[in-house]
């Protein structure tokens, strides 16, 4: 028995009417594939500006405004701190009726101060840095807006959470185009933008889409993840006040006034640490 031409028609028709009920099923997916690497693209671009543009600021203007206050009330700390030790150590060998050991208690003092010299020295260079990097050169408007345009064509096309069927050529791009954007080489990005090529979402295989949506998917909760934390953490909890001169006058009189409190703490100290040394010189005369 053979097919009619009614039966074969009959057929064709059926197959047709099913690539059209597949179709809206692919072109859901590839809607929802873009609609995720759009977002995780946004997002990812967001974390890289926090992280690498809004935080160098944010940590300068802090050091400058705050941190350069916090120093100073830190090495007045650090001088009661050994003020209290020389004393101590002094009034051992009073009690014990021994003459003090000089050596060996400017021994211990410096082994004290070398406890705090590293900090000192890191703050030191914090706030040196954040001072330089407020007064360096920046770039031109159209300079940042061209920089930040091609950082977010590349990262669309080649970041490897959007694009996991990428291969290594990608990825290598994708990572020199990070290290140009940090330092600010516009023109190695425009080198890497000449050399992307375009992929259409159309062209990934139907079987691929629901592990690559997946995938996408988490892209997006990690970059939500990444930003929240940051947004939890020093320095972005400071970013509205930085912005505040009242805020910043206030806390710079409240440190102010401890590093007032501070020093008529030291003052009292260094002179009965005078006072004992003397004592104890007269009373050995």
């Amino acid at each position: 028995m053979t097919l009619s031409e009614d039966t074969f028609a009959s057929k064709s028709h059926g197959n047709m009417l099913e690539e059209l009920i597949l179709h809206p099923k692919i072109q859901s997916l590839q809607e929802e594939l873009e609609h995720l690497r759009q977002e995780s693209s946004r997002l990812y671009l967001k974390a890289e500006y926090m992280q690498f543009e809004e935080r160098p600021v944010l940590l300068s203007l802090y050091e400058k405004h705050i941190g350069v206050h916090l120093l100073e009330e830190f090495q007045l700390k650090v001088r009661i701190r050994l003020a209290i030790l020389e004393t101590h150590l002094i009034q051992a060998y009073i009690n014990r009726g021994e003459s003090p050991d000089e050596a060996q208690i400017a021994s211990r003092i410096k082994l004290e101060q070398e406890k705090f010299k590293i900090e000192i020295e890191q703050r030191e260079a914090d706030i040196k840095a954040a001072n330089d990097y407020l007064n360096a050169p920046s770039y031109s408007k159209e300079e940042t807006e061209e920089l930040r345009g091609l950082y977010r064509l590349i990262a669309k096309a080649l970041h490897p959470d959007l694009h996991p069927e990428h291969g290594s050529r990608e990825r290598d791009l994708f990572l020199k185009a990070v290290s140009a954007y940090r330092i600010g080489d516009i023109h190695a990005l425009r080198q890497i933008a000449l050399a992307l090529t375009d992929e259409s979402i159309e062209d990934i295989p139907e079987a691929d889409l629901p592990s690559l949506i997946e995938k996408a998917k988490e892209s997006v909760q990690s970059f939500k993840d990444r930003i929240e934390q940051m947004d939890s953490q020093f320095p972005f909890i400071y970013r509205t006040q930085l912005q505040d001169e009242n805020w910043i006058k206030e806390q710079q009189v409240e440190i102010k006034e401890r590093i007032a409190e501070a020093k008529k703490e030291l003052e009292q100290r260094s002179n009965y640490l005078m006072m004992l040394k003397l004592w104890k010189q007269d009373s050995l005369n």
